[in-house]
């Protein structure tokens, strides 16, 4: 398997880009480099999001037609994640009770108001943005949502052997209970290093929330289901983003 079978493999799995199909646990195995795949997405929405502003007046229009890009690059499957982890945290009940309602494929109540204040708020972050910065901030967020999911694998715990097992299992040690720190490390050097070079300063602030995010939906998780999962991951992903673009648009 070489390079180019990897990313292949990555980008199958975070996007609708079309590729063959590829074994959960093979893309587990190199889920480190997702930061990278994280940039690429990044690019291609950000450009266009380039072009749209350098084109269409409304900034507004703009903000919408790029969400709507996002969502149908990314498939969409983080953003179905996030509503089935709202209505599992919301739902009453023991243990078992809240599983049985993130695994239920109906959107509840939660899952419903979560999903519309998540959009309103990547409505108002990329309403915030124009031309270069919002390629620039569209970028170093679609990197650290990356990373957040490689981060959450690395210190969490499976809650079962679902989708979510194979990545904390290849970002573990030999022992499968320590960090693989060389793995978490050069995540961690691409998406630092990736986000300061283009947004300086900036991006410290950024980093500093998405990280505050990611571990506070992992807590989240260890209360209510007893570890991490796919839908965890896929929560954090869209949360991470948003998070990252507020604090840019904000602080630009």
């Amino acid at each position: 398997m070489g390079i180019i079978d990897i990313f292949s493999a990555l980008i199958s799995f975070l996007s609708i880009i079309p590729t063959r199909r590829y074994e959960i646990e093979y893309i587990a195995r190199y889920a480190f480099l997702f930061p990278l795949v994280g940039i690429l997405l990044g690019i291609i929405i950000g450009l266009i999001a380039l072009l749209l502003s350098s084109t269409v007046p409304n900034g507004m229009v703009v903000a919408l037609v790029v969400i709507a890009i996002i969502l149908l690059l990314t498939g969409m499957h983080h953003t179905d994640a996030l509503a089935d982890f709202a209505d599992g945290v919301m739902a009453k009940g023991s243990r078992e009770d809240k599983i049985r309602a993130l695994r239920d494929p109906a959107i509840g109540s939660a899952g419903a108001s979560v999903l519309i204040l998540y959009l309103l708020g990547l409505f108002v972050a990329l309403n915030m943005l124009n031309g270069v910065s919002m390629l620039k901030a569209i970028v170093v967020s679609e990197c650290i949502a990356k990373y957040s999911m490689v981060l959450q694998a690395s210190i969490g715990r499976a809650a079962w052997e679902g989708m979510g097992a194979p990545f904390v299992r290849a970002m573990k040690g030999r022992d499968c209970k320590g960090v693989n720190w060389p793995r978490l490390l050069i995540a961690t050097i691409i998406t630092v290093g990736v986000a300061y070079a283009i947004l300086d300063h900036l991006s410290v602030y950024a980093l500093i929330g998405s990280l505050a995010v990611t571990i506070l939906l992992l807590a989240v998780a260890n209360k209510n289901f007893g570890g991490a999962s796919g839908d965890l991951f896929g929560a954090t992903n869209e949360l991470s983003r948003l998070a990252s673009l507020l604090i840019i648009a904000s602080l630009q």
